[in-house]
C-alpha cells in the first residue's frame, strides 16, 4: 500500500472516530445528568428515614446511567448478628423475581437465533411434560406475559424438604403443576409457574441447563461474577461449581422482626425448578452492568447480549388490557414516572423485596433490595429519584363530573385478583386478593386495597387518575349494569367475583354451622346435668349421640385449623414454603372425622324424626337444625376447596 493511500486510510479512521465520539458527546449532552453527590445525598436522606426503628435492617442501592454508575452503596446490616455492615458491590440480596427479566432477555436471545418463536405453542419446545391447555393453545408470548391462564400458586411452591433427592425438572414441573382456569390472552394473571416453564423451554431448546445459559450467555459476558441462580438452592452438582461457596459466604441474611429487634431468619432451600421465576441473587454492583446493558440497548463493554433491534422489540408492548402505556413488554412491566416511559420489575421472596427501573429517555436506571419484608417502603426509591431530578410539570386534575354520583354504581363495589387459586386450597387465601371500590359525595372514586386508599377523580370514559401520585386506572366490561373489570398498573386485573366467590358463602354456612353446634352441645351438657337424656328413645339417643359428637369435632377441627394457620402466618419454614405443615395435615384427618360424623348425624337424625316425636322437642329440633346447618357447610367447604388441604 502506498504511503498516499495510508494517509487516506488513516485520515477517515481517524474521521470516524471523531464522528463517533461526537455524537457520543452529543448524546450525552442531550441527556439530562444527575450530579452524583446529590443523588448519594438524596438516597442517604430516604434510606436513613426507612432505616429508623423498626424499618429495615439493611439495603443495597444501584443507580446507574448508560455510561457507569453514579451510586452503589449499601445500608444498615447484611446480618446483624455480626454487626456487618451492607457493601454494595459485596453483599448479594436475593433479587426474587427480578430474574424474571433474565429469563425473557434469554428467551429473546433464542429468538434472535431463530431457534423459537414467540408464536409458538410451548408443547413444541416442552417434550413429553404434561401441561394443562384445555382453555386454550399456550404460546411462548403468553408465558412472557402472564397470559396463558394459569391459576396462582403459593403454599408448597418454593419450598422442597429435600431438594438434593428431588425429581427431575420435568416430574417437578409436573407435581407443581397448574390449572388453566381461563382462556389464554384474555387477562393478566402473574404466573410464577408460567416462568419455570419458560426455564424449561430455554434448557431444552439451548442444550444447557437454566442456570448454565444464564451464566454462560448473560451473567459471565457481562461480568457479573457475584450473581448467581443456584445461590440458594442445593442441586447435585454443586460440588462441580467452586465458586458458589464464596456467593452463599457474601450472603445478605433475610430477617424478622423479633422482640424490639431484626433477627436473621432462616428459610427452606429452593426447589431446583424455581430458577427462572425467582431464584437469582446478585449485587448492586452486578445489578448497575446488567442495567447498563438494557440502557445500551443490548451491549455493553463490547458483549452483545441482544442485538438493538431485538431489544427495541423487547422494550415494547406486548401484552395490555385497555392501555398500551401500560403493558408488558416482554417480562418487563411498563410504567410512568414524571411523564418517562418506564420498564420496570419487582420482586418479593423470603424476606427480601427488590425493584429494578429502568428510564430509557433518561438512559438512567435504579436497583434497591432489602433484606426484611417490610422493605415494600424503599421500593418507591426510583419513583422518587425521578421525581426529585425530573420532576413533572404540574397539571391541575379536573373537578368530578356534576353527574358523576348518578354514574357512580358503575364503578364501585369489590374486585377480585385475577392472580388467584381456584382448583386448589389456596382458593381460602385467595379470597382476600380484593380491592374495594367506593364512591364521595364529591364525586370522587376511592380504592381501597390492603389498608390503604387513594382517591380518583374522572378524567375520560371508564378512566380515573389518583389525586396522590397521578396513577391512573380503568374500567371495562359490563357485570350488568356494573363494569366488570378493574385494571391497576401494568399487572393489576381485577374482576367482579361471582356469588360462589365471595367469602359470604363459605363465612355464613360455617357461621351457622358452628352455632348450631355450640347450641346442641349447649343443651345436651344440660340435660346431662339434669339427668334427662334417659327420656330420650334409642333413636334420639343415637342421633343426639352423633350430632353432638360432630359439634364437638368441629369446634376440635376450628381450633386445629388456627393453630395450624398460625404457624403459616408467623413461622417462615411451615406452611409457606413446605405445604402441608403435620399440623395441616392433621386439620385434614379432623375435617375428614368430623364429616362422617356429621353425615352419620344427619342419617340418624331423619330416622328418629320419621320415628314420631321426641320427648324432649327443643333439643330435638336444634339436633335437626345443627344437621341441616352441618350439611349445608360440608357442601361449603367443598366448593372452597377446603377439602385439598394436602393436595
Amino acid at each position: 500500500m502506498s504511503g498516499s493511500m495510508t494517509s487516506r486510510v488513516t485520515q477517515c479512521l481517524i474521521g470516524l472516530l471523531l464522528l463517533s465520539w461526537s455524537q457520543l458527546i452529543m448524546t450525552k449532552s442531550n441527556e439530562k445528568q444527575i450530579d452524583p453527590d446529590r443523588l448519594e445525598a438524596f438516597v442517604d436522606a430516604v434510606a436513613e428515614t426507612l432505616l429508623e426503628n423498626p424499618g429495615i435492617p439493611g439495603a443495597t442501592v444501584a443507580v446507574t446511567d448508560r455510561y457507569g454508575p453514579l451510586l452503589i452503596k449499601g445500608y444498615g446490616f447484611a446480618n446483624t448478628d455480626t454487626r456487618e455492615e451492607v457493601v454494595g458491590d459485596h453483599h448479594l440480596f436475593r433479587i426474587a423475581s427480578i430474574t424474571k427479566t433474565f429469563t425473557a432477555t434469554a428467551i429473546m436471545q433464542l429468538v434472535e437465533q431463530g431457534k423459537l418463536s414467540l408464536d409458538d405453542n410451548i408443547r413444541q419446545h416442552l417434550g413429553d411434560l404434561q401441561i394443562d391447555d384445555h382453555l386454550g393453545v399456550i404460546t411462548i408470548a403468553h408465558l412472557l406475559t402472564h397470559t396463558p391462564g394459569f391459576e396462582d400458586r403459593v403454599l408448597g411452591y418454593f419450598g422442597a424438604p429435600n431438594p438434593r433427592d428431588g425429581d427431575t425438572t420435568k416430574a417437578e414441573l409436573e407435581a407443581i403443576g397448574a390449572h388453566q382456569v381461563r382462556p389464554p390472552g384474555e387477562a393478566i394473571s402473574y404466573s410464577n409457574y408460567g416462568y419455570a416453564l419458560l426455564g424449561e423451554i430455554i434448557a431444552q431448546v439451548s442444550g444447557e441447563s437454566y442456570a448454565d445459559y444464564i451464566r454462560n450467555h448473560i451473567l459471565l459476558p457481562l461480568d457479573m461474577n457475584s450473581s448467581d441462580v443456584r445461590v440458594k438452592t442445593v442441586t447435585g452438582e454443586d460440588e462441580y461449581l467452586p465458586w458458589l461457596p464464596d456467593l452463599r459466604a457474601r450472603e445478605a441474611k433475610a430477617h424478622s422482626w423479633s422482640s424490639g429487634w431484626w433477627e436473621p431468619t432462616t428459610w427452606p432451600l429452593a426447589r431446583d425448578t424455581t430458577h427462572a421465576e425467582g431464584s437469582m441473587s446478585s449485587t448492586a454492583a452486578d445489578m448497575a452492568a446488567y442495567m447498563r446493558m438494557h440502557l445500551n440497548r443490548g451491549t455493553l463493554d463490547g458483549a452483545t447480549i441482544l442485538q438493538e433491534s431485538t431489544w427495541e422489540t423487547m422494550s415494547q408492548p406486548l401484552f395490555w388490557h385497555s392501555d398500551p402505556a401500560r403493558a408488558n413488554a416482554h417480562g418487563f412491566w411498563t410504567k410512568h414516572y414524571s411523564g418517562y416511559d418506564v420498564l420496570e420489575h419487582g420482586g418479593s421472596v423470603n424476606g427480601f423485596k427488590s425493584i429494578m427501573s429502568l428510564v430509557p429517555e433518561l438512559g438512567l436506571g435504579i436497583f434497591v433490595s432489602t433484606n426484611a419484608g417490610a422493605g415494600s417502603a424503599l421500593r418507591t426509591l426510583p419513583r422518587r429519584i425521578v421525581q426529585e431530578f425530573f420532576p413533572e410539570p404540574v397539571t391541575l386534575l379536573p373537578a368530578p363530573p356534576a353527574d358523576f354520583a348518578e354514574r357512580a354504581q358503575r364503578y364501585t363495589g369489590e374486585f377480585l385478583d385475577t392472580r388467584r387459586t381456584e382448583k386448589r386450597f389456596e382458593k381460602l387465601r385467595s379470597s382476600y386478593r380484593t380491592v374495594g371500590v367506593s364512591s364521595t359525595a364529591e364525586g370522587y372514586l376511592v380504592v381501597s386495597s390492603k389498608g390503604k386508599s387513594k382517591k380518583y377523580v374522572e378524567i375520560g370514559d371508564d378512566t380515573f387518575k389518583s389525586l396522590v401520585d397521578g396513577s391512573v386506572i380503568q374500567f371495562a366490561g359490563d357485570h350488568g349494569d356494573r363494569a366488570q373489570w378493574l385494571y391497576m398498573g401494568s399487572s393489576g386485573a381485577y374482576e367482579r367475583p361471582t356469588l360462589l366467590e365471595q367469602r359470604l358463602t363459605l363465612f355464613v354456612p360455617v357461621g351457622l354451622g358452628l352455632l348450631s353446634g355450640i347450641a346442641v352441645l349447649a343443651i345436651l351438657v344440660r340435660r346431662i346435668w339434669q339427668r334427662a337424656l334417659p327420656l330420650l328413645g334409642t333413636q334420639y339417643k343415637i342421633s343426639v349421640g352423633l350430632v353432638g359428637a360432630a359439634a364437638a369435632s368441629w369446634l376440635v377441627v376450628v381450633a386445629s385449623f388456627s393453630y395450624a394457620t398460625g404457624q403459616y402466618v408467623s413461622g417462615p419454614t411451615s406452611a409457606f414454603n413446605l405445604w402441608p405443615s403435620a399440623a395441616m395435615r392433621g386439620t385434614l384427618y379432623l375435617l375428614i372425622l368430623a364429616t362422617l360424623l356429621s353425615l352419620a348425624g344427619a342419617a340418624a337424625t331423619f330416622v328418629a324424626w320419621r320415628s314420631g316425636r321426641s320427648a324432649d322437642q327443643t333439643l330435638a329440633i336444634c339436633t335437626r337444625a345443627a344437621s341441616c346447618f352441618f350439611l349445608i357447610m360440608i357442601v361449603a367447604l367443598y366448593a372452597w376447596n377446603v377439602y385439598r388441604i394436602a393436595g
